[in-house]
């Protein structure tokens, strides 16, 4: 196995061991649904930004095929593009992670949020 395949396979277990720690040790950052919403939000932005690039349109390879829109990929690598969405979202995710549990920036440090005081609490 190629030494950058088996280094996405670790940052992905190094996200999925940090998402699942917070089953056993709810924090004041990121709890469990929290981590899969965010992450699911993250992955679905790295996919849009990772889908156009590499892509060949039939136009600009001169393989139009009857029927279909010429601006249409000719190959779309969908499998390679998923994983590398997939290893994208897990490392923003940890980023995102370590930030929010160990309130490396916390919501009062953010100037244009109102005081969490003044929410009605």
């Amino acid at each position: 196995m190629k030494p950058v395949k088996m280094a996405q396979i670790g940052v992905m277990a190094i996200a999925t061991i940090a998402w699942l720690f917070q089953l056993i040790h709810p924090g004041a950052g990121m709890d469990f649904v929290t981590g899969l919403v965010v992450y699911l939000i993250v992955w679905w932005l790295a996919l849009f930004t990772i889908l156009p690039l590499g892509v060949t349109g039939q136009a600009e390879s001169g393989q139009i095929v009857p029927g279909t829109e010429s601006g249409a990929p000719v190959i779309a690598n969908l499998k390679a593009k998923a994983w590398m969405t997939t290893v994208m979202a897990a490392i923003v995710w940890l980023i995102l992670f370590v930030v929010l549990e160990y309130q490396l920036i916390s919501l009062n440090d953010i100037p244009f949020i109102p005081d969490e005081h003044a929410w009605g609490a």
